[in-house]
């Protein structure tokens, strides 16, 4: 009697990310299990019919996992495998990988499946394979083995293409904040404008200025450099403007994301040059329209609360909320103070100028869609 045998239906763009799964099953399984992938380079020997080895692997398994990943979501390929396998009552598991599945469409929806989010949601293969085969494997995948998984996952070029989710980000830095108890803080927008050009020149970076002498506009100061968009807007009060009302005049940086890791981090040092740095950076991701979230807070709230090894409640308010690497963030209406203007709801992160780099956001981003909070917009 030959062993028992499982289906990995996938796309070959994830193999990498994949195959460690594979290996630490052989590993736990000590190869009593036969695991049919596709691409791994063992499964189906070179000069083969691939087709015809995949009817073999599909005719003698009894599980099939269907990795659900940003790749293989529009890949037509595992849907008719997994059809293939239902109409042949195999047991067909959807798994999703840097998706959420219970986003996905018919048929794949309509099948019970699991989110790998953590190490424990990892050894769901193996209680699948201990009550399928009636074996008692020791469920055995450890944290490391989701970090590593998360780490290859993060260099698939079509999970975290930030441009396809967001359409810019954008940090304003107000020349005057008022606090909950009257105090009055104040930052000294001037200032902070000539640095970033002084540390631009520094480092001979090339850029572009607009500061007309007179202007008409709203902006009255414009830098453009490498994606990022600094801009001025109104004209500082001077000491005798006995003006009543609020002070519209505040800095404005926007950046792009279609070239967002590299912006990033001269946005950091673009930070870093000036004061307003020290605290943390409040920087807020607009969706565009391939990508939406969760709104309300009572909802944000409950499904976070499925994963308290990951997320925490922040006690001073109950819109944010902290990641386990050190990043907090929060589901905002920017017009929420603003009734002339319809809601407007982003993706607001606080990071640590001098600890936090992309990776962190990226891995953020990635748990934020894992969980559902972000999710692809049906419309």
């Amino acid at each position: 009697m030959g062993k028992p045998t499982i289906f990995f239906s996938h796309s070959s763009k994830d193999k990498e990310v994949i195959i460690p799964i594979k290996n630490k099953i052989e590993k736990i399984t000590s190869k009593s299990i036969d695991i049919f992938m596709s691409s791994d380079g063992q499964s189906i020997p070179l000069g083969r019919n691939w087709v015809h080895k995949i009817e073999e692997g599909l005719d003698k398994a009894e599980i099939m996992f269907v990795f659900v990943t940003p790749t293989s979501i529009n890949s037509s390929w595992i849907y008719f495998e997994a059809g293939f396998a239902y109409a042949k009552k195999i047991k067909v598991i959807p798994v999703g990988l840097g998706i959420n599945i219970g986003h996905l469409k018919p048929p794949l929806n309509l099948l019970q499946g699991f989110d790998i989010n953590s190490h424990d949601s990892l050894n769901n293969f193996i209680s699948t394979i201990n009550d399928k085969f009636n074996l008692e494997f020791e469920e055995c995948f450890i944290e490391e083995d989701y970090n590593d998984l998360i780490k290859n996952l993060l260099g698939l070029p079509n999970v975290f293409d930030i441009h396809n989710m967001f359409s810019f980000a954008n940090y304003t830095i107000d020349a005057e904040v008022h606090e909950i108890f009257g105090e009055v803080k104040k930052y000294n927008i001037e200032k902070y404008y000539a640095d970033i050009k002084n540390f631009l020149d520094s480092k001979k970076i090339s850029y572009s200025v607009n500061e007309p002498r007179f202007s008409m506009s709203e902006i009255s100061k414009t830098i453009l450099v490498n994606g990022i968009r600094i801009d001025i807007h109104g004209h500082e009060r001077k000491p005798d403007d006995k003006t009543i009302g609020v002070n519209n005049y505040f800095m404005s940086i926007t950046v792009s994301t279609l070239n967002f890791v590299e912006s990033f981090e001269l946005l950091k040092e673009i930070i870093s040059v000036s004061d307003f740095g020290k605290d943390d950076m409040w920087l807020h991701l607009y969706f565009n329209n391939n990508y939406t979230s969760l709104r309300s807070n009572i909802e944000i709230s409950s499904l976070l609360t499925q994963y308290k090894d990951k997320f925490s409640c922040k006690k001073d308010s109950i819109n944010l909320y902290d990641y386990t690497n050190g990043l907090s963030f929060g589901i905002i209406d920017v017009n929420k103070f603003d009734s002339k203007k319809p809601s407007n709801y982003v993706l607001a992160i606080a990071f640590d100028v001098s600890k936090t780099d992309i990776s962190d956001v990226k891995d953020l981003i990635l748990e934020l869609q894992n969980c559902g909070l972000i999710y692809k917009n049906s419309k």
